[in-house]
């Protein structure tokens, strides 16, 4: 890993792990790596997270781009999204509305791509998680209470638009039609695609990709075998045998735990 790779800042930690931006030695591209700790973190889970990730090929889904073995850790590479996170800015700026920036829309035309890609391609994908993997202000209220998570359950529908926040009567509709608990009576992907406030001012690329059925032209299949990962995420279920270690690497390592348990206990303020 560290012959391949140059490691740069910590991007971010969660229950999962911790993220890194590093650069590759060899291309001197930026990636995002995210680490997970060897050993009993390494189920099932992370296994089908990784295998999906590997199946999406969508320019509004960061890419997976290959896991490397650590003596300590599982390492999952990544395209590097520069922007950052949308719910830091959110918080930061206090709040976004329509009319104060015209990005609002463009954001929630690239999710509703990209989720309708990820929709498109269920039949490929194995995701039905009973684990909480994840942070937990985007987890769903299901995983976090330990049920089986259905992605299509909402458990109780609680939001209000302040008086003091302009918003169109077509964004109030379309959130009226989302933010409904009876899946069968809620507004769905395709109808979403249709809906006037997402048609509004909506980018060539992504007006041009739904009506292509988006296939990336670009796309080629992921030079990391799926017999290598699997390989490589049996192995990481392996805990590390620290009596070996070099003692840089249990230095590093003893960083990246106290990274882990400072988020864990930042989510638990949420």
């Amino acid at each position: 890993m560290e012959e391949r790779y140059e490691a740069l800042k910590e991007l971010g930690a969660g229950n999962f792990g911790v993220a890194r931006l590093v650069r590759d030695k060899r291309t001197k591209d930026l990636v995002a790596v995210k680490y997970i700790e060897r050993g009993k973190k390494i189920d099932e889970n992370v296994q089908r997270e990784i295998i999906n990730h590997r199946s999406l090929r969508h320019p509004n889904i960061v890419r997976f781009k290959e896991i490397c073995l650590t003596p300590t850790h599982l390492a999952i590479v990544m395209e590097y999204a520069a922007g950052g996170e949308l719910f830091e800015k959110i918080c930061t700026a206090g709040r976004f509305s329509e009319d104060e920036v015209s990005f609002c829309p463009y954001f929630f035309q690239q999710l509703i791509s990209g989720v309708s890609y990820c929709h498109s391609m269920s039949a490929l994908l194995h995701s039905k998680p009973k684990s909480t993997v994840g942070t937990p202000a985007y987890i769903a209220p299901e995983v976090l209470s330990r049920k089986e998570y259905d992605g299509k359950r909402i458990l109780g529908v609680q939001y209000s638009i302040p008086d003091y926040v302009r918003v169109s009567s077509d964004c109030r509709r379309l959130l009226s039609q989302i933010f409904v608990a009876d899946p069968s009576k809620r507004i769905t992907i395709p109808e979403i695609k249709q809906h006037p406030w997402f048609l509004k001012n909506l980018p060539r690329e992504i007006s041009e990709r739904e009506k292509a059925s988006f296939k990336d032209k670009e796309a080629v299949e992921p030079t990391q075998p799926v017999d290598e990962i699997m390989r490589i995420v049996q192995e990481a279920k392996t805990p590390s045998d620290m009596s070996n270690l070099d003692p840089a690497l249990l230095a590093e390592m003893a960083e990246l735990e106290s990274e882990e348990e400072d988020a864990e206990a930042g989510d638990d303020t949420y």
